[in-house]
């Protein structure tokens, strides 16, 4: 299993995707390459050869909170680490409100 960890905001789904966007440039500093807001979903990379990815998904529990979850993911044949900083950065970052 990927390293991964859920998040529950208090925003609404557009708010909630707004704050995550805002957090993966200012807190991995990452580049987005996946960003459907349709779908729910923001892919996005950062480090050296951009060798972790986080893939953050949505889910709409009412029209005031949205669970969000990051996950991370990594190239073929890259060992699957326990934990991953960058995952814990950004959940740590958007659980206390840090985040724009």
């Amino acid at each position: 299993m990927r390293p991964h960890r859920n998040v529950e905001l208090p925003l609404a789904y557009g708010e909630a995707y707004d704050r995550v966007l805002e957090a993966l440039d200012l807190t991995l500093g990452a580049n987005i390459s996946i960003d459907d807001r349709n779908g729910r979903l923001i892919e996005a990379g950062f480090g050296l050869l951009r060798s972790e990815r986080i893939r953050v998904s949505f889910d709409i529990l009412d029209q005031f909170r949205t669970n969000v979850r990051i996950e991370a993911f990594y190239l073929a044949g890259t060992e699957i680490k326990e934990r991953s900083v960058a995952v814990d950065a950004l959940a740590d970052a958007l659980e206390s409100g840090v985040a724009p």
